[in-house]
This record gives structure tokens, C-alpha cells and sequence, in this order.
């Protein structure tokens, strides 16, 4: 490895050029759209739209506008009676609002998720650069990976950004813990234990990543007969372990204290090691997947370099803990809310590192010995083969953009995904605008069915304050909600007869004052009784006759009604 050194410019220049590329094809230049609607051509902001981005967007900009007013928001009521924070944390939607106030508030909620996401999928190049193998951010770049594999996929088609920032956290604390643990570096201790903490308010589920890198730097330590003493190895990890403990402390102690009101439906996990073992391949392909194993051994044979061996250590606990989960029924019952495929985005980052590991050493033992200036032309071949993998692996694709519910693994990665700036979001938030202005003051707003992407709905409380109701929504933490007659909470959350919301009897226990409406439950709004039209268009907006107000006082309703996140005040003209 000691020719590398005078090849470092030609690493940088390489992943200075990467960045540019990828995030251009990502949309980081063009975060707005002209749109035609019935009023005339518009300008929209134009960030990802397709599965769960419209929530984090939605979450951000509430986060955003409680802060700017001088409000620690306690409680998101969205949707569907809202969640406490500590059930969702703002991790992720912190990253959001700091690149808001970077650009000195010239960036709207749209445009700061675009940069957010370009970012979050660029990072672990830059952890890969500071555990000395850049070459490992072309592979995470070009595969594309699956629904929860941390790739492409995962991060820009479904939107699972807060899954993603996590494992990139983790992974970005990876090389601060190993300087620390080696030399005793205190801007090191304080990097890792930041970066730690992010990660766990970014998703709990981080925790076990965590564990495990912590645990293979630990063992990385002990087996280098150069390192520091057991004991004082033990205590820098026990000293950034308390740190990260103390910092995530608010997040840790809501989840044990209130475990018994968190519930989370499980979408998906693995039906034994078989299974597990497949999806690991398909996350990475079966060649980078070979490449990693073979990095795996070298990294525990070879213990010249420390990131090494202590990546490959964490590999071998991580999958360690994560096969326990899946044969150990008890083990996976003290966590039921962990899901156990979305450990897979930090397992991918280790085993892509590993492969770029091996693929580094094939090629250095091959230019030595048969390339007469090694220290020039094996970082150039190496960044050729780059361009090459880039090159073909994130060609453009013919027709429609892959269809999210595929399981297939998409051929290609950047490809193109549903984007919010088009005619369908615009009349969203006009029928929004109507139905808000409309509704009587105190009660909700209903929002069925999606035009553009799925939960196109999610978008909603960019343009009002009320709080809403929706026929399918991202995530809820009570069981309990009094959905229309067919919905049942273990079946997912939505309603299989989005119709039956507009029976009087949800209209009046929801406090409904507004619906706004796309698609077939279209006709049974136009035909009902209760709802008078106040627009047309591709989203129908009403107001709700009679309306009912979140506060009664018997059988009347309240006279006016405030709505913060922690308190709810109400007045009542009724003697």
C-alpha cells in the first residue's frame, strides 16, 4: 500500500468527479419544474415524490416551522391522530433543516430533501475514503440493491431516508472509533459519539450496527499485537459508548419508558438463513458478493491494516447477530419492532468495502509484478475500471420508470423515479388550499387517494395546518384508531373501503369539515349528500355539511378551537 500515497490526488480528483456526476443525474441542479395547470404555467419545486418521500418532506417542513416559531415540537398530529416524536425521531429531518439554514433560508422543504437525499447517497464515499478504499463509492453508486438494501433503491425510489442515514452515520462513525481506540485522539471520541448518537435519533434500529461495529473495533484492538492495552482499549469504547448514551439519552429512555405504547406493523422480514443468505447476494450481486468474502478472509489474515480487519470483524458480528434474530424467536421478541431487513443497508456498506479490499490487493499484487511504474498506472486502472462500472451500471433505462411494488431488483441504478413537480401536485395543493379556506375552524381535513406516486396524500400538510386524515397513510404508533368498518391495524395502514370514509359517521367522529378526493372514491363523493362541491379538477375538493368540530360541548360544537401540538383549547358559546 505504500505506492498509494502519490496516487491520492488521482483518488480525489476521481470521487470529486463522481459526486458531480451522480448528483447532476440526481437533480440537484434542477429542483424546480414549469408545470401547465388550467390557471396558467407555473414553477413547482421538483424533489422525489414516489412511496415515502412526501411524508419526510411534510415531517421536515413541520419541524422546521415549529423551530422558527420558537416551539420544541413535542407532537406530530398529522395524521391520523399523530405520534409523539421520540416514536419517529427527527434525526434524519435535522440534517434537512441544517442544509435550510446553510443556504440561509433561500431553500424550501422540497429542495433541502433533494440535496439531503443526494448527500445522504453520497457520504459513504467519504467513509470509504477514511478507511483508505475510495474505490469502494463507485460499487455503493452503481448497484442499485432492493426495497431495504440501502442503495439506490432504498434511498431515492421508496424514500426510506431515515433507514439510510442511519447506516451512513454508522458507518461514517466506523473510522473516528478506530483513531480513537488507537491513538486515544479526543476530537476522534467526540466525532464517533456524535456521529453514534445521529444515527440512533436518525432510527433505533441503528443500535445493533452500532454494537457491532463497536465490538469488531474492540476485537480489531485486541488481536493487533502493536494497539494499545486491553483495559485501555475497553475503557475509550465504554467511554464512547456512555457518551453516545448520554447524548441519545432523551430517545433511549422515551422508548424503554413507553415501549408498551409503540407498535409497529412488520412489513417484511426473512423466512431463514436461506433467504437471508439470497438477499445478501442480490443486495450487492453475486460477483461483488464473492469479491466481499474474499476481502472478509483477507481482512482477517492480513492484519497490517486496522480499518481492514476491523471492518471484517463487524461483518462477522453483524451477520452474526442479525442470523440470531432470524433462528431465535426470543432473541427477536425482546425487539419486535426491529424488522430485520433493514439491517441490510450498513451490511451492504461493510461487505462493498471488503470487496473494494480485495479487489485493491489483487490489483496491487498484479501491478508490482508486472507494471513497470506501479505507483502511477494501478490508481488510473483502478479509477478506468470505476468509470467503466459507473458508466455501464447507471445507463439510462427504456420506458417508465421501475414500478416501486416490483420486488425485481432494478438492471441499472440512478434511474428515473416519480417527481413532484407535475400537474398532479399542483392541483393537490389546490384542492388543498380550497378545502382549507372552506372547512369550518376546528376541524379536520380528509385526504383519499393519490395521483402522482404512491401517498401522494402525505403531502398535504405543506399547505394546511389541520390536522388530517388520510385513506393511506405512511405509519402510525396506536392501535386503537377507529378506522371505517374493514380496516384492521395488523393488515397495514390503509383502508381497503376508502369509500365508507364519507359515511356520516366517520365524517362526525373524525371531525371532518373538508375532503379532498382522487380516483374512484371520486364518484361516491360526487353522489353523496353530505359534502358540498367547492372545486373539480384531477383532486375534487368539498366541504363537509354539518360539519362536526374536533371539540364538542354535548351536541353543539365549539365556537372556536386552537391546535397546538401539546395542547388542544376550545370554547363554547352554550350557557
Amino acid at each position: 500500500n505504500a505506492w498509494r500515497v502519490p496516487g491520492r490526488w488521482i483518488w480525489a480528483l476521481s470521487f470529486a468527479l463522481l459526486a458531480l456526476f451522480v448528483a447532476a443525474r440526481m437533480g440537484a441542479f434542477s429542483m424546480s419544474a414549469e408545470v401547465s395547470t388550467p390557471a396558467g404555467t407555473i414553477e413547482l419545486p421538483n424533489t422525489y415524490a414516489s412511496v415515502d418521500h412526501p411524508f419526510h418532506v411534510a415531517r421536515a417542513e413541520t419541524l422546521w416551522r415549529a423551530l422558527t416559531s420558537g416551539d420544541a415540537l413535542r407532537w406530530v398530529g398529522q395524521h391520523q391522530g399523530g405520534y409523539p416524536v421520540e416514536f419517529y425521531p427527527f434525526g434524519e429531518a435535522s440534517l434537512e433543516l441544517a442544509l435550510r439554514v446553510l443556504s440561509l433560508g433561500t431553500l424550501g422543504a422540497e429542495g433541502a430533501h433533494t440535496l439531503a437525499v443526494v448527500v445522504l447517497f453520497l457520504l459513504p464515499g467519504v467513509g470509504f475514503v477514511a478507511l483508505a478504499h475510495e474505490d469502494a463509492a463507485t460499487l455503493h453508486v452503481s448497484l442499485p440493491g432492493g426495497w431495504y438494501d440501502g442503495g439506490y433503491t432504498e434511498l431515492v425510489q421508496w424514500g426510506l431516508v431515515t433507514n439510510v442515514a442511519a447506516a451512513v452515520a454508522s458507518i461514517l462513525m466506523l473510522p473516528a472509533l478506530i483513531r480513537f481506540l488507537r491513538g486515544g485522539t479526543r476530537w476522534a471520541a467526540v466525532a464517533a459519539a456524535l456521529l453514534a448518537a445521529f444515527a440512533i435519533y436518525a432510527n433505533p434500529r441503528s443500535l445493533v450496527g452500532l454494537a457491532a461495529l463497536g465490538l469488531g473495533a474492540w476485537l480489531a484492538g485486541i488481536i493487533r499485537r502493536d494497539q494499545e492495552p486491553l483495559y485501555r482499549l475497553t475503557l475509550r469504547l465504554a467511554l464512547v459508548a456512555g457518551v453516545t448514551a448520554c447524548l441519545a439519552g432523551p430517545e433511549l429512555m422515551a422508548l424503554a419508558r413507553f415501549r408498551d405504547l409503540y407498535t409497529f406493523v412488520t412489513y417484511s422480514g426473512y423466512n431463514g438463513l436461506a433467504e437471508y443468505g439470497a438477499t445478501s447476494a442480490r443486495a450487492i450481486t453475486w460477483p461483488v458478493l464473492g469479491l466481499g468474502l474474499l476481502g472478509l478472509v483477507l481482512g482477517l489474515i492480513v492484519r497490517h491494516d486496522l480499518a481492514i480487519t476491523t471492518v471484517a470483524l463487524a461483518l462477522l458480528v453483524y451477520v452474526g447477530l442479525t442470523a440470531t434474530l432470524i433462528v431465535v424467536p426470543a432473541a427477536a421478541g425482546l425487539a419486535p419492532q426491529l424488522e430485520l431487513t433493514r439491517l441490510m443497508p450498513l451490511q451492504r456498506l461493510l461487505t462493498i468495502y471488503l470487496a473494494a479490499v480485495a479487489f485493491w490487493m489483487i490489483l496491487s499484487w498484479l501491478a508490482v509484478r508486472f507494471v513497470p511504474a506501479p505507483r502511477l498506472v494501478a490508481p488510473m486502472l483502478a479509477s478506468a475500471v470505476s468509470v467503466a462500472i459507473l458508466l455501464t451500471q447507471t445507463r439510462p433505462l427504456d420506458g417508465p420508470p421501475p414500478d416501486p411494488a416490483s420486488a425485481a431488483i432494478p438492471p441499472v441504478s440512478l434511474y428515473s423515479v416519480a417527481m413532484s413537480g407535475r400537474p398532479e401536485q399542483a392541483e393537490l395543493e389546490a384542492a388543498v388550499r380550497a378545502a382549507d379556506n372552506a372547512a369550518p375552524e376546528g376541524t379536520a381535513l380528509l385526504v383519499l387517494g393519490s395521483a402522482l406516486s404512491w401517498h401522494q396524500q402525505l403531502w398535504t400538510p405543506l399547505w394546511t395546518k389541520r390536522p388530517l386524515y388520510y385513506d393511506n397513510w405512511l405509519w402510525t404508533w396506536h392501535p386503537d384508531h377507529t378506522g371505517t368498518p374493514g380496516y384492521v391495524f395488523l393488515s397495514g395502514h390503509h383502508y381497503p373501503d376508502p369509500e365508507r370514509t364519507l359515511d356520516r359517521e366517520y365524517l362526525d367522529q373524525h371531525a371532518i369539515g373538508g375532503v379532498i378526493v382522487t380516483g374512484p372514491v371520486g364518484m361516491a363523493a360526487e353522489r353523496s349528500p353530505l359534502l358540498r362541491p367547492l372545486r373539480v379538477g384531477v383532486y375534487d375538493a368539498y366541504a363537509v355539511i354539518d360539519a362536526v368540530t374536533t371539540v364538542t360541548f354535548g351536541e353543539h360544537n365549539a365556537a372556536s378551537t386552537v391546535l397546538t401540538d401539546t395542547q388542544i383549547t376550545a370554547t363554547s358559546i352554550v350557557l
